[in-house]
């Protein structure tokens, strides 16, 4: 993609992510990153196409920053990884809960993309999961317990904040019923 449509991309989900997907125009979004209405059309031919980019977009940078943060590990290290990921996702400044999430809830019938991709993304974080629990006993179980674990952080620290000291005792929860199905 060219810098321009990097740009609008980076700026629409800068503003989806703070705002909402309802409350942003193809208008704000033109201003904020400086594009004109043709360029912003040239690359993106409405709306809904600009906001399945966005979703596609950010898919791609979460799946690729967890691969490489998990790297190598394996088993219990790893899934210590994927929720360290997420601690240190839910502290930044930019954290606004999940957007594939707010896509869903904002979005109607008519936006089956927007719903599929989101579908998606959800479906490759447990398969990813799921990877690391194979060599583990119940490992079924392991990952649909951790995956339940972060979706609920996510919504958790989203309304009441992050709390660090809640973070880790969730994380001890976590680990004490993963090696609770263990024995």
């Amino acid at each position: 993609m060219s810098k321009s449509a990097d740009k609008i991309l980076d700026t629409a989900e800068y503003l989806f992510n703070q705002h909402s997907f309802s409350s942003v125009g193809v208008d704000l979004i033109r201003d904020e990153s400086g594009c004109s209405k043709t360029t912003l059309y040239t690359y993106f031919k409405n709306k809904q196409q600009l906001v399945a980019s966005v979703l596609k977009t950010r898919d791609t940078r979460f799946r690729d920053s967890l691969e490489q943060f998990v790297g190598d590990t394996t088993d219990l290290n790893a899934l210590e990884r994927i929720f360290d990921w997420h601690i240190h996702w839910f502290q930044q400044d930019t954290f606004k809960g999940c957007l594939f999430v707010r896509a869903v809830g904002e979005s109607s019938k008519q936006e089956d993309e927007i719903i599929q991709l989101a579908k998606d993304h959800k479906t490759w974080l447990y398969a990813f999961i799921s990877k690391h629990t194979q060599n583990l006993m119940r490992p079924a179980e392991i990952t649909e317990l951790t995956y339940n674990f972060l979706e609920s952080l996510i919504n958790r620290f989203l309304v009441e904040g992050f709390n660090a000291e809640r973070a880790e005792q969730n994380k001890s929860l976590l680990f004490n019923l993963i090696g609770m199905l263990q024995a």
